[in-house]
C-alpha cells in the first residue's frame, strides 16, 4: 500500500492561494491537496487573518482553514526550542519547524531554504 504523503504548509504557500483564488488560476495548494493531505499551524492560521483587511478577505481565510486541517502547539513544543534556536532567526520559525518535526509532516514553502540542512524536508511546492 502506498504511504499517503503528508505536509505542513508555510503562510506563503497559503498566501498564493489566497491571491490567485480572485484570478481563478490553479495554485500550488490545490495541486498539493490532489497529492497529499495538507496542514497548517495555528501560527500560519494567525498570519492569515493578521493580513485580511476585510470582512470578505476574513471570510476567504477561514473558507481556506476549513478545508485544511490546522494543527495547534502543544506545550512539550517548547521543549525542544533550546535544541534548535541556533537554526532560525526568530521563535515563530523554530515552533513551525518543532511542530512539522514532531508531527513527521514535510515543510512545504516557497522558500524552502530557511528550513535546509535540517532533519526535516522542506521542499518547494514546484518539486513535489
Amino acid at each position: 500500500m502506498k504511504k499517503i504523503p503528508k505536509y505542513l504548509l508555510e503562510t506563503d504557500v497559503l498566501l498564493e492561494y489566497l491571491v490567485l483564488y480572485e484570478f481563478d488560476k490553479e495554485s500550488y495548494l490545490i495541486k498539493l491537496m490532489q497529492k497529499g493531505i495538507c496542514f497548517t499551524s495555528v501560527l500560519n492560521a494567525s498570519e492569515l487573518f493578521m493580513f485580511a483587511n476585510s470582512d470578505y478577505e476574513k471570510e476567504k481565510v477561514r473558507d481556506l482553514l476549513n478545508a485544511l486541517k490546522v494543527l495547534g502547539l502543544h506545550s512539550r513544543y517548547s521543549l525542544s526550542i533550546p535544541n534548535c534556536m541556533n537554526n532560525f532567526k526568530n521563535i515563530r520559525d523554530a515552533l513551525f519547524y518543532i511542530l512539522a518535526e514532531q508531527n513527521r509532516l514535510s515543510i512545504v514553502s516557497l522558500n524552502p531554504e530557511k528550513y535546509s540542512g535540517l532533519s526535516v524536508k522542506s521542499v518547494h511546492p514546484d518539486t513535489i
